[in-house]
């Protein structure tokens, strides 16, 4: 019988770890605020943090973020 780290490691191997997958060339869109005022949002999958200033402000967003944002109504694409 085999102890449960060793199931574990079988399920983890060959799988890139979490920084790794978020180093992906492209994996970035550009979003547009819609709303007029300035916000700092916090991306729900990678963490880093995105500083909009109104309506005007286009960013440079990680693809894993930006599903999630756009989906909150408040951004779209540009």
């Amino acid at each position: 019988m085999s102890c449960c780290g060793q199931q574990r490691a079988v399920l983890v191997q060959g799988k890139p770890t979490g920084s790794q997958e978020l180093n992906i060339e492209g994996a970035f869109v550009n979003l547009r605020f819609t709303q007029k005022a300035a916000v700092l949002i916090r991306g729900p999958v990678t963490g880093r943090h995105y500083q909009f200033h109104g309506s005007t402000s286009t960013q440079r967003v990680h693809a894993k973020d930006a599903a999630a944002l756009i989906k909150s109504g408040y951004f779209e694409r540009g």
